[in-house]
């Protein structure tokens, strides 16, 4: 593999870029989200009302190991660069941050139907993801 490649200098469509992403976090043996923290990553998500139209307020931000560990998520550099530079242009591509968590959540979360409390969280995972995208600079 060449580590050393510059994808700027390549010119390659958003698109592109996207279904490589796709494609590499497929093949991975364990999603990108652990299945042990998605549930976890559920009941945060539902105790954040009005998420994720409006930002954690500052003076009363998540707290507890489920922010770390979406920090830890988050820290996962080419993921978050590529997800804030779509998203910011969403004039022209219109992919907002809702559209690309509809494209991605089931590849980062590849959840767990064989029960039924993670069939009834699935519902929940897309707008964890909206949520991540938009709340990256918090994290960060």
């Amino acid at each position: 593999a060449d580590h050393g490649l510059d994808l700027a200098e390549k010119d390659f469509t958003v698109n592109t870029v996207a279904g490589a992403m796709k494609s590499f976090f497929s093949e991975l043996p364990d999603p990108l989200v652990p299945y042990n923290m998605q549930l976890e990553l559920v009941e945060a998500h539902s105790e954040y009302p009005g998420a994720p139209e409006r930002p954690f307020p500052p003076d009363n931000p998540p707290q507890g190991s489920t922010t770390g560990r979406l920090r830890a998520f988050l820290a996962f550099p080419a993921l978050r660069v590529f997800f804030r530079r779509v998203s910011r242009q969403q004039r022209a591509n219109l992919m907002t941050s809702e559209n690309l968590s509809i494209c991605f959540w089931p590849t980062l979360m590849r959840p767990d139907f064989s029960s039924m409390d993670a069939l009834t969280a699935a519902r929940s995972y897309q707008g964890i993801i909206d949520l991540l995208i938009q709340q990256c600079p918090f994290f960060f």
